[in-house]
């Protein structure tokens, strides 16, 4: 495995790129703010645009880190809005895999385009890192997730029952991988 850091991704619609600190008010309009955009992840929304800045500040700070994997989301139409993340949330090199997690504004739902910045993360992860296994997991309450693991090719790892406790509702954790 190389430690080689977040480096700028293209795809046919999107360009993945470090946050910069101008990204705050796109990120808190977007998603950061909205509750609806927030069921499923482990954070509740930000109250603020300063709440906002001081979470990229913190990312900012750690691109320094050549083990840090964090891409803004953009359409090639328009570099300055950032419209999702997505990021490596956990890194085990013992066995050479990682996990990805990932969110996209609500306005930019059902165009396919999480499953292309995942698709491109994807490729990063195994062809440029050189991990043997990449992997991610949903709530089974939000099946969409999966298709997009599915659609960017990867395939049904395992199920654990109630796994996920949070924001009033308990579901299933399911992961999905892919191996080189």
């Amino acid at each position: 495995m190389k430690s080689i850091g977040t480096k700028t991704l293209h795809t046919e619609r999107l360009i993945l790129r470090r946050f910069c600190e101008t990204d705050a008010e796109a990120m808190f309009d977007n998603w950061a703010s909205r509750s609806e955009n927030l069921t499923y992840v482990t954070w509740n929304p930000h109250l603020n645009v300063e709440q906002t800045r001081n979470a990229i500040g913190n990312w900012v700070a750690s691109y320094d880190n050549p083990y840090y994997y964090k891409w803004a989301i953009c359409l090639k139409e328009n570099l300055n809005s950032v419209i999702g993340d997505i990021s490596l949330v956990s890194v085990d090199e013992e066995n050479s895999s990682c996990e990805i997690g990932y969110i996209l504004g609500m306005d930019y739902w059902g165009r396919g385009l999480m499953t292309e910045a995942l698709k491109a993360v994807l490729s990063y992860c195994l062809d440029e890192i050189g991990f043997e296994e990449v992997n991610a997991c949903y709530a089974s309450l939000n099946p969409v997730s999966g298709r997009v693991m599915e659609k960017a090719g990867m395939t049904f790892g395992k199920r654990i029952p109630n796994a996920v406790e949070r924001k009033g509702y308990i579901a299933d954790k399911i992961y999905y991988q892919i191996k080189k």
